[in-house]
């Protein structure tokens, strides 16, 4: 088969979009040495997704700004000589195009815009509600992150559940218990973190719901609890309040700016516990990270990430700050809960692997490409 790969419209840095289309692209090579895979790039990220093998090749293209990048779309993906010799074209950017080729399948991570439009600025909830509708609206195949994920396309867009086939991501093999004390002390020193401390890592935006987990925070603090929360992770938008909160609270919280990908690991191992009480998650990476490197996680109980975690960390009501602050406490200092957690948690991510991600994206090209109907006993969840 010839496949397309479309991250032309990705960010040039990851994020958790980046990162799934960098990792299954990495799996796929490791896999399979038959298939001829084009590799839509733009000049700005094709640094994250050129590949050395052979069957791989990165095809750069410009996308103008809008409205014409919509137009663009449309020719391109109608009309490119190298699409049309494809056989299918797997979409992992987002917000879809509006229109693709016949053969076509696409990864959704999550509708939230569709879901909490509270949580968005209007001109991105209504951009992405019409891609979402429209863009959904040809795919033959759809590549649900997650069995909520499912749930959601089928509720609020009415697509058929044959359509979808739900396929996990997964957690690099870097992730993973740190014991080199001189690493550790590095990460610390460069972005001048404590010897304990609360770690969140993700993009500072209202859906990831931090002002309650600051209030929690502060809460424990009234008690005597002095660690603090370190806040990882870049500005996202409407996140001007958590930022000015934050900044009058510098002994209870810390705010690091976007963390180095590659000082990812080593910053979950210097932490003690990771908190994640996000109000809606289309899978929720970080907190699988946190426990693949044997952190004790806090976790919301909301959306997909109970289906995430299992039973390997402490689930809260993410609206409720004193229950946060209460599994806080818990999974920091007690320490026979602390070493249950860590036991879980690593055994919980060794179910999630980019080889099963891969051998399942395998799977659901070819019912594509041969118009066959997914292949049910092979789907991702059931390994999970």
């Amino acid at each position: 088969m010839r496949i397309g790969m479309h991250v032309a419209g990705l960010l040039p840095y990851r994020t958790g979009r980046e990162t799934y289309a960098q990792a299954l692209l990495g799996a796929l090579a490791g896999l399979d040495h038959d298939n001829e895979y084009l590799v839509f790039v733009s000049p700005q990220n094709r640094h994250l997704f050129d590949r050395p093998e052979r069957n791989f090749h990165t095809v750069e293209v410009k996308l103008p700004r809008f409205p014409s990048r919509r137009l663009w779309e449309i020719a391109r993906l109608h009309l490119a000589p190298a699409v049309r010799r494809l056989d299918l074209v797997h979409l992992l950017e987002s917000p879809l195009p509006v229109y693709q080729p016949a053969k076509a399948l696409a990864t959704i991570h999550d509708i939230i815009p569709l879901l909490r439009p509270d949580l968005f600025p209007l001109k991105g909830r209504v951009f992405y509600r019409q891609a979402l509708v429209r863009g959904t609206r040809r795919l033959r195949t759809v590549i649900a992150s997650s069995e909520q994920t499912k749930r959601d396309l089928v509720a609020r867009l009415r697509l058929d559940p044959q359509r979808i086939r739900v396929i996990y991501p997964s957690v690099e093999p870097r992730f993973a218990p740190l014991s080199d004390e001189w690493t550790l002390s590095a990460v610390r020193q460069k972005y001048a973190l404590p010897e304990r401390f609360l770690l969140y890592v993700g993009t500072l935006e209202p859906r990831k719901n931090l002002l309650r987990l600051i209030g929690a925070c502060r809460g424990l603090r009234k008690s005597g609890f002095d660690m603090p929360l370190v806040l990882a992770g870049g500005r996202g938008w409407l996140c001007d309040d958590v930022i000015a909160t934050a900044e009058a609270m510098p002994d209870c919280v810390r705010l690091t700016g976007f963390v180095d990908d590659a000082d990812l690991p080593a910053l979950y191992n210097a932490a003690t516990t990771f908190v994640y009480p996000s109000l809606y998650e289309g899978f929720g990476t970080p907190p699988l990270e946190a426990m693949a490197c044997g952190l004790p996680v806090v976790c919301s109980s909301r959306s997909s990430l109970p289906e995430v975690v299992g039973d390997a960390a402490l689930l809260v009501d993410p609206e409720d700050e004193e229950g946060i602050g209460s599994a806080i406490l818990d999974a920091t200092r007690d320490d026979k809960l602390r070493r249950r957690l860590r036991e879980a948690g690593l055994a919980r991510a060794r179910l999630f692997s980019w080889d099963d991600t891969a051998r399942h994206m395998l799977g659901a090209y070819e019912a594509l490409a041969r118009g066959l109907p997914i292949p049910e006993k092979e789907r991702a969840e059931d390994a999970a």
